[in-house]
């Protein structure tokens, strides 16, 4: 490299190494070591659109970006970039490691954009349960794996999206909240054996069949009403097996859900383990009932019971096999201290990248600053003071697994890569 330098700086009108601005689709890092030149652009993570006038600082020299989003500095080697913008989360990309790079920028504050949505289930009251029985249905929404501010993890008041269980119900009418876009829904139905008693502590569930709605558009504040959700047909349900593996030993309570994953990062997220209680074998619909190319998905979460909870999720993409497995788990970080100056703390093993985030104290808590270090050697940081936390603050380190090089990924190509993430609360300092 110091020789092609050499060369270009001699014949300067002929040739030159310095790499050309590029924006990386979704927030990313590439083209090659960092060596004189450093081209930062910053987006919105949500419309992916340039943000103007958003301060970058890399070493102690601060820009603005331009109408591109553009800032371009002149350092070698790994560096710390800290971005700024109004009304976004403060970000900072720590041992950052490549020519060109783009940082997106979470909107604050954290509200997702959302409608209601309310229906039924075609020919609810065709489906019968033995005696002592009772059927019910839980509607879940599409997820968009890119989405962020809490849009997959929306919550319908009253439990409206729980339906059928009183025998008056006789369509299923069902409610739901949530996310924006094209949205498919989804109910699954499920037998549960109430053993004839009141109490619901000895009832067990099984899964006996699925409804759905392909593509409806959501936008955001329009409700809809009227929609029916249309039973999938046996022929087109099959048994899937689980192998939960090994979670970490502290985090013992855990879930499960089976995806099937469409175009366009929309994966429908089947909650089987909190309605099957045997979930390592249970009925789910084939993936090609929404879409020919359609690909099974396993996530795993294992949590504390205690709160604040540290919790570790692992995820297995592209699945064809009715086989799925979660393999190995992320542990969490340890001995995790924060202040709004610092943080440090022991990585954690396997783990591509590590993150600390400051949140206020409000409830929900807000994302105040997020660093995440691509060095995963690293055991501390130093916050820098363009975007250093103040008032009361709480803090949480995680761990990032994935198989994508952290010196040269594109967050829009490279997303489902990303196989584990584990999280631990923060003593504060």
């Amino acid at each position: 490299m110091r020789l092609l330098r050499f060369a270009c700086f001699a014949v300067v009108v002929a040739c030159s190494n310095s790499p050309s601005p590029r924006l990386i689709p979704g927030g990313g890092i590439g083209d090659g070591d960092i060596d004189g030149t450093l081209n930062i652009y910053v987006i919105d993570h949500d419309t992916e659109m340039p943000i103007t006038g958003a301060t970058v600082e890399v070493g102690t020299t601060q820009k603005p970006t331009d109408s591109k989003g553009l800032a371009t500095f002149g350092p070698s080697g790994p560096q710390t970039i800290t971005v700024q913008a109004a009304g976004y989360v403060s970000t900072v990309w720590a041992s950052a490691d490549g020519a060109n790079v783009t940082v997106p920028l979470n909107p604050t504050p954290d509200v997702p954009e959302q409608a209601t949505l309310t229906g039924t289930i075609a020919s609810w009251s065709s489906i019968t349960v033995m005696a002592q029985h009772v059927k019910a249905a839980y509607v879940v929404y599409s997820w968009d794996s890119k989405a962020n501010n809490g849009a997959n993890d929306l919550t319908t008041p009253a439990n409206g999206q729980l339906c059928g269980l009183a025998p008056a119900d006789t369509t299923c009418a069902w409610t739901v909240v949530t996310r924006t876009g094209t949205v498919t829904l989804t109910a699954v139905i499920v037998d549960i054996d109430t053993n004839g008693t009141v109490s619901q502590d000895d009832d067990t569930r099984s899964i006996i069949g699925y409804a759905t709605v392909p593509a409806v558009t959501v936008d955001s504040g329009v409700n809809q009403s009227g929609i029916v959700l249309n039973q999938i047909d046996a022929g087109n349900l099959e048994d899937v097996t689980i192998d939960p593996g090994t979670p970490p030993a502290a985090l013992t309570t855990t879930g499960y859900l089976v995806g099937i994953e469409l175009a366009n990062e929309e994966v429908v997220q089947l909650p089987v383990s909190a309605l099957s209680t045997d979930f390592t074998t249970v009925l789910v619909p084939k993936p090609t009932v929404y879409a020919a190319d359609a690909t099974f998905r396993l996530t795993g979460e294992a949590q504390t019971t205690s709160v604040p909870t540290a919790a570790s999720i692992v995820q297995r993409t592209r699945l064809a096999s009715t086989a799925l497995a979660t393999g190995t788990w992320l542990d969490t970080p340890t001995n995790a201290m924060v202040s709004a100056s610092s943080a440090s703390f022991t990585p954690v093993a396997g783990a591509s990248a590590h993150q600390i985030s400051w949140q206020d104290g409000s409830i929900p808590p807000k994302d105040l600053l997020q660093v995440t270090i691509f060095d995963p050697k690293v055991t501390t940081f130093a916050v820098p003071n363009l975007v250093a936390p103040t008032g009361a603050v709480t803090a949480t380190v995680s761990a990032l697994a994935a198989t994508f090089d952290v010196k040269n990924f594109s967050l829009d190509d490279d997303l489902d890569k990303v196989w584990g993430d584990s999280a631990q609360p923060a003593t504060l300092q």
